[in-house]
């Protein structure tokens, strides 16, 4: 079960042990999205998460909301970016640009990839 709304959708993978944002083609997240966005993995009730972070076409995250996510966010132990086509890469790209926050964050073209990684983060 998850939670969201029209941009997003929260949820916890059980076999995997991670939160899933899964963004929908069009999104748009400014910062008060972004630390709702948090509140809901927060309420998922597993501590500090390893994230898989879904960007899909033509999902938009200003830079408060980026730099919220990645420099001031204590919630996450490790952050995977999943783009499967260009202009979501371009995005990923754009994350991985910033100056780097204290959590690991990588880019990955397939989700098991990604999953495969965040599994093997401390």
């Amino acid at each position: 079960m998850g939670v969201g709304d029209d941009r997003y959708q929260v949820s916890w993978d059980e076999r995997a042990g991670i939160a899933r944002t899964d963004w929908l083609p069009g999104a748009r997240c400014d910062l008060a999205l972004a630390r709702a966005i948090d509140a809901d993995i927060q309420a998922l009730g597993h501590g500090r998460v390893l994230s898989l972070v879904d960007l899909r076409d033509g999902v938009q995250i200003d830079r408060d909301a980026r730099e919220y996510f990645i420099d001031q966010n204590p919630h996450y132990r490790a952050v995977a970016l999943v783009a499967r086509n260009a202009p979501a890469r371009m995005l990923a790209n754009f994350f991985l640009g910033l100056k780097r926050g204290e959590i690991p964050v990588r880019m990955f073209g397939s989700e098991a990839e990604a999953i495969a990684w965040l599994q093997a983060q401390p």
